[in-house]
């Protein structure tokens, strides 16, 4: 094998990478809603989602530490399932990256709303959107050294932003507002549910370019599971001080941190945390738009389960034919949708592909279970890495309660797209090696 040592990308910035891919509009734009719906109960709802998606990410990261191939979800459904189901867990996997992507997007023309009122029509609207995949899709071509320099300052923005708020919003917190009752409905606590997890799904894109990480199977199961974590502890600790300065008053505005913050600091507080905002948001669209084409672009290269044609890089190393795609599948979801209404057809691509890495590890760990009873060398961690896997598969059918018409019709379009597609390169050639 090739020494692309020289290459790699560091520990530091994959993790920054994760982060980013993360922390994104939903922690700016969603807390009013939060707490509109589960009230202080908010918070308890983010532990149960950061303990869900830690189950999940245990899976992409016992995956990651068995198959150092790239493609993540779609090639350790492959190693454990066969050709169909990893490429259609490819197909699902790079509309996930593809959906996140455009729902960043549209958050973030959301954002500039208030000073730009004109974005509220729909010309105008889509024009901008337009504008934003233009520059997302300029930072991709010009290289990793480009769009890890952009994912870089982006995280590091949102993160000084964010212990701003933190750090003087302390001081603000008046403990009364924690004991503000809750009269809300089982519905209203999924529905809060389910946007508490749409701000965390990103992990599943860490392994996707997992040859370009230093050591991948010893530090991708790291990253995923310090990044989910880390990613945890800032959303209970931004939601506390909000909900600590805010009380009841936090569901009354579209950015409630920017206007808690302009409560206390007037203006020019304000336009500080929209400017963290707005680069939270752009922040996420250039890591998920740096790892996306990536998905796609593997299944060409890795096993052939696309038209080689698409694998093609540049110079510099992108895949720029696998990015043009993804450039337009983005245009059409921005065109399409809004924030909110993208959010469910997000969550039901991602649960899909979720679903398979579960059931994948489930059975390489049976398997594995099976050869250490044989040998007499069971114990305890075997029976909890199996329990883990389990539970993540059960958080996804649990998730998929949340389903929508259009968020059905987009999976049944996209399973059916596999298919075709997938019979057609059969007949042009034959299966690859595995």
């Amino acid at each position: 094998m090739p020494n692309h040592q020289a290459g790699k990308i560091s520990f530091a910035s994959v993790f920054l990478f994760g982060i980013n891919s993360m922390v994104g509009s939903g922690i700016f734009l969603l807390p009013g809603v939060l707490f509109q719906d589960a009230g202080n109960w908010s918070l308890a709802l983010i532990l149960l989602a950061a303990l869900a998606v830690l189950a999940m990410a245990y899976c992409y990261a016992e995956m990651a530490h068995h198959f150092s191939g790239n493609g993540a979800g779609w090639y350790y459904t492959y190693k454990e399932f066969g050709r169909f189901w990893g490429f259609e867990i490819g197909l699902f996997t790079w509309l996930q990256g593809a959906a996140a992507i455009a729902t960043e997007i549209a958050a973030f023309l959301r954002g500039l709303r208030p000073w730009l009122p004109r974005l509220s029509e729909i010309t105008v609207y889509r024009w901008a959107g337009l504008g934003m995949i233009l520059i997302l899709l300029t930072i991709r071509l010009l290289g990793k050294k480009a769009s890890t320099w952009a994912n870089n300052f982006s995280t590091v923005l949102k993160l000084a932003v964010l212990g701003l708020f933190v750090v003087l919003g302390i001081f603000y917190i008046k403990p009364g507002n924690f004991n503000a009752a809750v009269h809300n409905s089982i519905d209203d606590f999924d529905h809060a549910f389910m946007l508490i997890f749409f701000m965390f799904p990103g992990f599943s894109f860490l392994p996707v370019q997992a040859s370009s990480i230093h050591n991948s199977k010893k530090n991708l199961p790291k990253l995923l599971i310090g990044v989910v974590i880390s990613v945890a502890v800032i959303y209970m600790v931004t939601m506390s001080v909000a909900i600590g300065m805010l009380g009841n008053q936090i569901d009354n505005a579209d950015a409630p941190l920017a206007w808690a913050f302009g409560q206390q600091f007037g203006k020019l507080g304000e336009a500080v945390i929209m400017i963290g905002m707005l680069g939270s948001i752009a922040g996420v669209a250039i890591s998920m738009f740096y790892s996306t084409p990536y998905v796609v672009s593997s299944l060409a290269n890795e096993k052939a389960l696309l038209p080689r044609f698409i694998g093609i890089k540049s110079q510099n190393g992108v895949p720029y034919v696998a990015t043009l795609l993804t450039a337009g599948i983005v245009l059409i979801l921005v065109m399409s949708g809004d924030y909110l209404a993208l959010i469910p057809c997000s969550i039901m691509i991602a649960v899909v592909q979720y679903a398979f890495v579960a059931m994948a590890t489930i059975k390489l760990e049976f398997a594995d279970l099976k050869r250490r009873h044989a040998q007499g060398k069971i114990d305890h961690i075997d029976i909890y890495e199996m329990v883990l896997a389990v539970m993540a598969l059960l958080c996804c059918l649990f998730l998929a309660r949340f389903v929508t018409l259009l968020a059905i019709e987009i999976t049944a379009g996209i399973a059916l797209i596999g298919v075709v597609s997938y019979l057609g390169q059969l007949i042009k050639r034959p299966p690859a090696e595995n």
